[in-house]
């Protein structure tokens, strides 16, 4: 998976421009990024990767755009 592809989604799910995020952000970085952004992330990663959270359940405790992209990378992505 390409990374930019990641933070598109993100950008989207935290209604913010994609500009406020970078392959080393994480959630104490981005204000949107708190504890419902992360839930809006997680569903938009769902509806856009047919329910991904289910085969990777790890993304809920992944709180930096590199780690969420390192599992959706090594989960076949």
């Amino acid at each position: 998976m390409d990374i930019k592809v990641l933070i598109t989604e993100i950008a989207s799910a935290l209604e913010i421009s994609e500009s406020e995020i970078t392959p080393e952000s994480d959630s104490s970085m981005i204000e949107e990024w708190d504890s419902l952004g992360h839930i809006s992330i997680l569903a938009r990663l769902d509806q856009t990767f047919d329910n991904i959270t289910e085969t990777l359940p790890d993304l809920a405790s992944a709180l930096s755009v590199s780690e969420m992209h390192k599992l959706l990378t090594d989960g076949g992505l």
